[in-house]
């Protein structure tokens, strides 16, 4: 498109080993990360803006000048309204191959912790020589459980791998399509309530949209078996308002390890504060899928997709109405991490 100031803005620095990448390419890197006003100003001017935790809102979409994509360097779109994006002829797609690994890490790592324990366990070493070997920490085997998943896209598909290897005894799904990768490795798809009644593993990875605001109900984690662990790394919104709190205090049985909340961050005075110190929670800040190779690879195959687009007008991660998918995809994700820890490395 001529009479536009640059090919690609970011919201963020990117260093010179990233830019290497689009050579060439008019871009423009700030030297510190860019206010919301002035990162659109620049957007304005450029066809591609790579966008790093920047809400986009119809209000700024209605005069979206040169732009005719942006590309969030994240899984989740929720902060970009996708709908006026579409209406107004902008592309939007998202990066969340190298995320998915990164949360589908943290999940595994948070029923492990939770199950045996190990946060309890290395705040019970200070009262070890005078309260005596902690027997109550003994936790519980992940092998032999069964495993739901509430959302079967690419990061609930990722968790289902590696907790087979792990040796949980089935999987079960919850999804609007059938899933066959899954469905290799002996998952069978069931509707709502079957999910909740027989996971003792539950994972929710499902974005925020209309349909999914509000579906884990107060009703639904009641079914939960005996000694359950519920992982939330989707979105805080996909919970009714309470309901978590609600089914902890009523259900001393159950683990929970939540990354995300319905409000974020959680405010001081805020119930969910109140578990903090219980030895079946693991809460965190929203930041599963923040890794040092996450954080970089994202920058990379952001750039790399913009690059395609420039090229040949498609994205591999379309994500609105009139968006032009590439036939190829993204690099392999092997690949991308090397490159992540190289340019790390070198910066």
């Amino acid at each position: 498109m001529t009479g536009c100031e640059y090919d690609i803005v970011s919201n963020t620095p990117l260093s010179e080993s990233l830019l290497r990448l689009v050579h060439g390419v008019r871009v423009y890197s700030p030297p510190s990360r860019l206010g919301v006003d002035e990162a659109w100003r620049l957007a304005k001017r450029s066809r591609v803006l790579v966008a790093s935790f920047m809400p986009v809102t119809r209000e700024m979409l209605e005069d979206p000048g040169c732009l005719e994509l942006i590309i969030t360097r994240s899984s989740g779109y929720d902060h970009i309204d996708v709908e006026a994006a579409g209406e107004r002829g902008v592309c939007v797609a998202n990066q969340p191959e190298i995320i998915t690994e990164a949360v589908a890490e943290y999940a595994v790592a948070g029923i492990l912790a939770a199950y045996r324990q190990v946060i309890a366990r290395h705040n019970a070493v200070e009262e070890w020589y005078r309260e005596g070997w902690p027997i109550y920490l003994a936790g519980f085997l992940v092998r032999g459980r069964s495993l739901g998943l509430l959302g079967a896209g690419r990061i609930g598909q990722s968790i289902a791998l590696k907790l087979h290897g792990l040796g949980v005894s089935r999987i079960l799904y919850y999804s609007r399509s059938a899933k066959p990768s899954l469905e290799a490795l002996g998952a069978r798809r069931v509707p709502l309530e079957e999910l909740f009644e027989h996971s003792q593993i539950l994972v929710n990875s499902l974005p925020l949209s209309r349909e999914t605001r509000g579906l884990v109900t107060y009703s639904l984690l009641r079914r939960l078996p005996e000694n359950a662990v519920y992982v939330n790394i989707g979105r805080g919104g996909t919970e009714e308002l309470g309901a978590v709190v609600r089914v902890a205090r009523e259900r001393r049985d159950l683990f929970f390890v939540l990354n995300v909340h319905p409000q974020e961050p959680i405010p001081p005075g805020d119930e969910r504060l109140s578990f903090t110190g219980d030895p079946r929670f693991i809460l965190a800040p929203h930041m599963a899928g923040a890794s040092l190779e996450s954080r970089v690879g994202t920058a990379i195959l952001a750039l790399l997709q913009a690059r395609d687009y420039l090229a040949h007008g498609c994205v591999w991660n379309p994500v609105s109405r009139g968006c032009k998918r590439c036939p190829w995809g993204a690099p392999g994700i092997d690949k991308v991490i090397e490159m992540a820890r190289t340019a790390y490395r070198s910066a």
